[in-house]
């Protein structure tokens, strides 16, 4: 990963970090808790480039991009990030060894947010690789944002994904959501979080995890290319 890159990464917990969020009922208080749940996003995909890079380089099957159109209907905003892993060594995902990773955040209309992540090389137990992930990423998402799970993390299976694991987990923000999914193979691992505004942009809509699961299966799919 360039200097550049691993500046990039260090400032993204800002925007969750920098405000607070705060119990104040009015339309003031509303759109700075909306900025700490987008800053979450942003959160997200900083902790998994810093927990996938790691690693000397294997031989894998696919490896990962960042597609300007991903689920259909989300477009890139800005350009993705690829890393080489050499911002962060003190973590990795158990079991892996990574050749690169990749990042970016997407968009739909002026309400949907959506922040791919994700590393490529070699898994050797893709559910301890997805268990770990939810773990660290947690840890990091109360700390960053206060953040709290709500629920269980579940495991989904939608149509046309052939990965080895799937799982997704809400989180919430005061009274705001983003749904975080996160897959695994022998060959990837990877994230997808994602947020849907109201019209008015003062809240989030519910988060439906099944839902999330289908998108984060054809953003892997879009996102995920035959080696050389």
């Amino acid at each position: 990963m360039s200097d550049n890159q691993a500046g990039t990464y260090g400032q993204a917990g800002t925007p969750g970090a920098a405000v607070p969020p705060t119990q104040d009922g009015g339309s003031g208080g509303s759109r700075r808790t909306v900025a700490v749940v987008v800053g979450a996003l942003v959160v997200v995909g900083a902790v998994i480039a810093g927990f996938l890079l790691f690693g000397p380089g294997s031989e894998s099957k696919y490896k990962l991009t960042t597609p300007r159109t991903v689920a259909g209907e989300y477009q890139r905003d800005g350009k993705g990030q690829k890393g080489n892993g050499k911002a962060f060594d003190d973590k990795k995902v158990p079991g892996m060894q990574t050749n690169a990773d990749v990042s970016a955040e997407y968009k739909a209309g002026p309400t949907k947010k959506l922040q791919l992540g994700g590393a490529y090389g070699t898994v050797e137990n893709p559910e301890k690789a997805v268990d770990w992930v939810f773990e660290q990423t947690g840890k990091s998402l109360k700390t960053e944002t206060g953040a709290k799970k709500k629920g269980a993390l579940k495991a989904f299976k939608p149509s046309g994904f052939d990965g080895d694991v799937l799982k997704c987990q809400e989180y919430k923000i005061s009274s705001m959501s983003l749904a975080m999914c996160s897959w695994a193979d022998g060959s990837t691992v990877g994230t997808v979080s994602s947020m849907i505004l109201t019209k008015d942009g003062t809240s989030t809509e519910p988060v439906e995890l099944k839902k999330t699961a289908e998108v984060a299966a054809k953003a892997r799919k879009d996102a995920l290319v035959e080696t050389d």
